[in-house]
């Protein structure tokens, strides 16, 4: 994925600055084989669901984004259909904040980590070019006027966490393990640097590796805008994110 120019110069790979550890894991099919930048080798869990792939920083790492490689072709039942991503401090006080749901996706699944709507300092501010916040039942005064515009989404900043957490809880056909080729993770080039987030909008999710409205490629675009991406057709018709 860093290949592209345009995700290469946006954003920057930091799995390496971190610990990596699984639930369970088949003797050769462990961490060595997900992070080893190969789509021939996989992650295989050994055991009751749920599954686990935890990611551990020494410090506080600004993070907007997590891409998994996952292929039904080649591993069917093995397959994940369920996940959710936990991030806090440790392992005892991780918060859900994302929930995955696939249908046979075939490659790269980018998922953004970007703080919900009232969980950012940014959300407090008053914001004349941002957009009325419809889900916020409190945003009215006392004649039911909205007090405050929604901040724009390239103003948000991505989670600044410790742990990160993906849970696989169910596989498609029923299975009990599962497979993933490959993950990643992803932080601003500039660590903590929100301006440059703009530069790719709120463009529509990759498909098939085309690029977006504005000329820019989709997968860069999804890890700064926020937006759920994929590189395949069939992921962005029947996958969703919340």
């Amino acid at each position: 994925m860093t290949d592209d120019p345009a995700v290469a110069s946006t954003v920057r790979e930091i799995g390496k600055t971190a610990c990596w550890s699984l639930s369970t894991a088949k003797p050769g099919n462990g961490v060595d084989q997900l992070r080893d930048s190969s789509l021939d080798t996989y992650w295989q869990s050994d055991g009751l669901q749920p599954h686990f792939i935890n990611i551990q920083f020494a410090r506080r790492q600004t993070v907007c984004a997590i891409a998994l490689y996952m292929d039904f072709n080649l591993d069917e039942s093995y397959t994940p259909k369920r996940m959710k991503i936990r991030v806090g401090e440790t392992f005892h006080n991780l918060e859900e904040i994302r929930v995955i749901e696939l249908r046979e996706p075939r490659g790269w699944c980018v998922i953004p980590l970007w703080r919900k709507w009232g969980e950012d300092v940014l959300d407090s501010i008053l914001d004349p070019d941002g957009d009325d916040d419809e889900d916020d039942d409190d945003n009215t005064d006392g004649n039911n006027n909205r007090r405050r515009k929604k901040v724009p989404l390239w103003k948000r900043k991505p989670m600044r966490t410790h742990f990160v957490q993906i849970g696989v809880t169910s596989m498609h056909q029923n299975g009990r393990d599962c497979h993933i080729r490959q993950v990643k993770i992803f932080g601003p080039r500039e660590d903590g640097h929100v301006t440059m987030m703009g530069r790719y909008g709120t463009s529509s999710a990759v498909m098939g590796g085309k690029k977006d409205g504005d000329g820019k490629n989709g997968g860069a675009s999804a890890m700064m805008s926020g937006k759920l991406a994929h590189t395949t057709e069939l992921m962005c018709q029947f996958s969703t994110i919340r």
